[in-house]
């Protein structure tokens, strides 16, 4: 499955957190859709049209997984063009974060809330390697 991870980037960055998401996306044979949100924070430099890449990351991958813990405005423009384009949305929360009520009435969002990083990884990678093993079956 080709995942688009969508983590704050700008304001609210937790990189430590990004990388943990990574790391279960890969471990459980999935394809990482925007490796970009790894490396250093993207200035407008003209050079990439961050809105189009990154909206049509999310409308192509198979699935989008996004960490809501904190507030992001692009985080949450990713996630309406994933839904729009009918993709699996799978949001992560810090236990307390408070998630947006629009965000939280979305149909067919699946959350995973986390107290750690520990405790994230291991939630996401079974709700992941699920997905892989079903995959594998119907193969």
């Amino acid at each position: 499955m080709k995942i688009y991870l969508s983590v704050p980037m700008i304001a609210n960055r937790a990189l430590e957190r990004a990388r943990v998401l990574e790391r279960a996306i890969k471990d459980c044979g999935h394809e990482l859709t925007s490796p970009w949100v790894l490396g250093p924070i993207e200035y407008s430099t003209g050079s990439v049209n961050v809105f189009e890449r990154d909206r049509r990351g999310a409308e192509n991958s198979d699935a989008i997984l996004a960490d809501v813990s904190e507030p992001s405005t692009g985080v949450g423009m990713e996630i309406m063009a994933a839904y729009k384009a009918g993709k699996r949305i799978i949001t992560v929360a810090k236990k307390g974060s408070r998630v947006s009520n629009m965000l939280m009435h979305m149909d067919g969002r699946e959350i995973v809330e986390f107290e750690d990083n520990e405790e994230l990884y291991a939630k996401l990678s079974n709700l992941l390697q699920h997905q892989a093993e079903s995959r594998r079956q119907r193969e």
